[in-house]
């Protein structure tokens, strides 16, 4: 079982966590299970050279964690960002050669 696989395992966790309604202060288990999710597709996916889609992916991880501690910006959906940057990094990557 590799760590990708892991963390997915976990995620899936998480978002039982969130399904039966369960919290902890200010955090978001939707997003924390999203966060984990993208981690799992970053590592899977290996760092070694940056292209749009890794960078992209990078940058909704850190829009998961910030909205899964609770920060908030004005009335940003930080999910929706996140959930934005993640459809962007699948679909951008296939236009731009």
């Amino acid at each position: 079982m590799s760590i990708a696989e892991l963390l997915q395992i976990i995620a899936l966790i998480v978002f039982v966590i969130a399904a039966i309604g369960l919290s902890f202060r200010k955090v978001d288990f939707i997003a924390a299970g999203l966060a984990l999710w993208v981690l799992s597709l970053l590592i899977a996916g290996g760092l070694g050279s940056l292209s749009l889609g890794k960078i992209l992916l990078i940058l909704a991880f850190i829009v998961f964690v910030l909205a899964a501690i609770g920060w908030s910006y004005k009335k940003v959906g930080l999910i929706a960002v996140g959930l934005a940057l993640w459809a962007a990094a699948d679909v951008l990557p296939q236009f731009i050669h």
